[in-house]
């Protein structure tokens, strides 16, 4: 199939522009998750939008923030695959095609090996490094994840319950299996605020909403359910004694308190549509009042209703316009003021509500799926060893080198600028048709999309293109 001495040759002429390329790739990708912080990458994306011409770009990615998807816009959308790319044309063109060019494959032939032995092991050499080069990176960044997140195993804590544990003088272990020490502590409740820059009212409802959670989940467990089959039906824990008392520690409260919580909640829950409708219709009508008072768009403001929180007037006018609570609830005869305070106090509830959502989905973001992992090393991998049969098909094809990097360079890289067009906007939305790096889609992939059958086409194309580059240099004339 391939011969030793070849092979072990070829290795030790280019072992040195691998393991750059290799060191250059892990690096990136090893900083990409070493840095990453789904608050910051949410304020960047909340800058971007306001520039003209990128949001288009961007497009559904602006409101992806999790460490798998951040990685897949980035390193395995852009840097690694132009690097891969740099090193396969460089290794391909040099494997066979410039050895013709210079005359040393000549007195490479010249021995007893059988042409086709040269020509496989050549071919072998390319695909395992790129195969070696992928799983350097894959290791390298799950390394990194255990040190930066501990993604793989043990726990990383947030920050807050760092800051929380420390006021308490206890571990963070404690605080984080029994969030209402810090909603019991003043001084704890600060200081986790603090710690995540927010409101400590904010803060109070992402620590109850992370309890509800995990409520939901502990009754689940004594149903023998899901989660999700509990939140989409609260009465079953209403409706099962033991998972009422199960859900009711989560919150450190007798049965009989969590249980009236639960009829609120099952209450809400049980708006019609219509009635949904309305309160969203008013909420809306409310942000759009308040935008007029702070001189904001009302899309931009919606994203960042803190802003209301901080304007007094900005507050009042959006209460005032949202009316939650009709006039007609309150008794006959209540002041114009007291109207407006309790209306004020059931904007603030939906605002803090939606911004303790928005600190729960920065949590999620630090979440992280090994196997989505290696399917992009896998996926990238699979677009390379097809990108590396094209380059090396017209390496084997050509006896000149320059020959060799005009198809097996030129064809990859407009590849990747049709890829890169498509994503500019709809109106070059086609160009993805015409590319093969559309085969690899990192979003497919961390979004829970197919892709099974396109890596079996890029895996199915790469051997075809290897197997009728081995033939046409086996029966080719050479100038020798």
């Amino acid at each position: 199939m391939f011969n030793k001495t070849i092979f072990k040759q070829t290795l030790a002429s280019n072992w040195k522009l691998w393991g750059i390329f290799t060191a250059i790739m892990a690096i990136l990708s090893a900083m990409v998750i070493a840095v990453y912080d789904p608050k910051i990458i949410q304020n960047m994306m909340n800058m971007l939008e306001d520039i003209p011409g990128i949001a288009d770009m961007i497009g559904d990615r602006m409101d992806t923030m999790s460490l798998l998807a951040m990685l897949g816009q980035s390193f395995y959308s852009m840097q690694g695959v132009i690097l891969a790319l740099i090193f396969i044309i460089m290794t391909a063109n040099t494997l066979v095609a410039s050895q013709v060019d210079r005359g040393s494959m000549a007195y490479l032939l010249s021995t007893p090996i059988k042409r086709t032995k040269v020509v496989r092991t050549q071919a072998l050499y390319l695909i395992s490094s790129v195969f070696a080069m992928f799983l350097a990176v894959t290791i390298v960044g799950l390394f990194t994840v255990q040190i930066a997140h501990h993604g793989l195993w043990g726990t990383n804590y947030t920050k807050d319950i760092k800051a929380a544990a420390a006021i308490l003088n206890l571990d963070d272990a404690a605080v984080e299996d029994d969030l209402t020490l810090i909603l019991s502590n003043e001084d704890a409740l600060k200081a986790g605020a603090d710690a995540r820059y927010i409101a400590e009212d904010v803060y109070r409802v992402y620590l109850n909403q992370k309890l509800t959670s995990r409520a939901y989940d502990a009754a689940a467990a004594v149903l023998g359910v899901d989660g999700d089959t509990v939140r989409a039906d609260l009465t079953l824990i209403r409706n099962n004694a033991a998972a009422l008392d199960g859900a009711a520690k989560v919150f450190g409260l007798d049965s009989a308190v969590y249980a009236t919580m639960l009829d609120q909640s099952i209450a809400q829950n049980s708006l019609s549509d219509e009635q949904s409708k309305e309160m969203q219709s008013k909420f809306l009508a409310g942000i759009s009042a308040a935008a007029e008072i702070l001189n904001v768009d009302a899309a931009d403001l919606a994203t960042d209703m803190g802003q209301i929180k901080a304007n007094p007037k900005a507050l009042t006018a959006a209460a005032d316009s949202a009316a939650l609570i009709p006039a007609t609830a309150f008794p006959q005869g209540t002041p114009a003021t007291v109207i407006t305070e309790q209306n004020e106090a059931a904007f603030l509830g939906i605002i803090n509500g939606q911004l303790a959502n928005d600190e729960i989905s920065l949590d999620n973001g630090i979440d992280f799926n090994v196997k989505d992992y290696l399917m992009l090393n896998l996926g990238i991998f699979l677009l390379m060893f097809a990108i590396g049969g094209i380059s090396f098909l017209f390496s084997c094809v050509f006896n000149l080198s320059k020959n060799s990097l005009a198809l097996g360079a030129g064809i990859p890289i407009a590849f990747f600028i049709f890829q890169i067009m498509s994503q500019v906007g709809t109106s070059l939305e086609g160009f993805k048709y015409l590319s093969l790096n559309t085969l690899f889609d990192p979003n497919s992939i961390t979004g829970g999309g197919t892709f099974w059958p396109q890596f079996a086409v890029l895996a199915a194309l790469g051997v075809t293109l290897y197997a009728v580059g081995i033939k046409v240099f086996k029966e080719k004339d050479l100038p020798l």
